[in-house]
């Protein structure tokens, strides 16, 4: 809503295409609603065609997709885990935002740069777990930050600018199933202030931010209110 009431276009993407197409149409201005599977490079280009022929162009893309499992090294009573929900954590953190990050930057290379040389914005989610959390959710997070230098660095003199935001506590659905209200007050304990869940308007404030200071580049700045994830959960 902040992107639209600025003027801006705007496009979501996500599996569910009916709840995309819902949001959209209730957002209201120029957005945009598809379905895709970012795991699948196809589906990608198709979701970043049918907005170039849509808008005519694409200047920044913010990756929030994510899945969370708890998945150690071994169960508790010491045989190794199921690989299997870490696979697709890594097919949907990692190499989704992969996937999104090469088709994006990709139409973004053609866009005609503007006065300072800048082509378009790219800005990953990744999460407090990146730097201490659970094993494999920490890994695909772990990732995106180790991507933001080398990304930036990959496109340096060529217009795009890559940051990753290291977000906290977010009142997003990835937490629906996964914990309740009571774990939630538990967690948000562990917070230097304030003791709450983030809202996803600041997170939007933030990430504007970012693509309005163009010299904000190849950094992985936090965003959760000084949570540290305990060692237990």
């Amino acid at each position: 809503m902040r992107c639209i009431a600025r003027g801006a276009n705007v496009v979501l993407v996500g599996r569910r295409r009916e709840l995309a197409e819902k949001l959209a149409v209730e957002m209201g201005g120029n957005a945009l609603g598809l379905g895709a599977d970012i795991t699948d490079p196809g589906q990608v280009a198709a979701a970043v065609e049918a907005t170039l022929e849509r808008f005519g162009r694409l200047d920044v893309n913010v990756n929030t997709a994510g899945y969370i499992a708890a998945v150690p090294l071994t169960e508790a009573d010491g045989t190794p885990s199921d690989p299997a929900a870490f696979a697709r954590m890594v097919a949907t953190n990692l190499v989704g935002t992969f996937n999104v990050m090469s088709q994006a930057a990709a139409a973004m290379l053609k866009n005609t740069p503007d006065d300072e040389g800048e082509r378009g914005v790219i800005i990953n989610t990744s999460s407090a777990a990146a730097h201490v959390g659970m094993v494999g959710y920490s890994a695909t997070k772990a990732a995106l930050v180790g991507m933001t230098l080398p990304a930036a660095r990959e496109f340096a003199g060529r217009g795009i600018r890559v940051n990753t935001i290291v977000a906290g506590g977010f009142d997003t659905p990835i937490f629906d199933g996964f914990t309740d209200d009571a774990a939630i007050a538990q967690q948000v304990q562990h917070f230097a202030g304030p003791r709450r869940l983030g809202r996803p308007e600041e997170f939007a404030a933030f990430a504007d931010h970012i693509v309005e200071n163009g010299y904000f580049n190849a950094s992985n700045p936090r965003l959760d209110t000084g949570y540290r994830i305990p060692l237990a959960f």
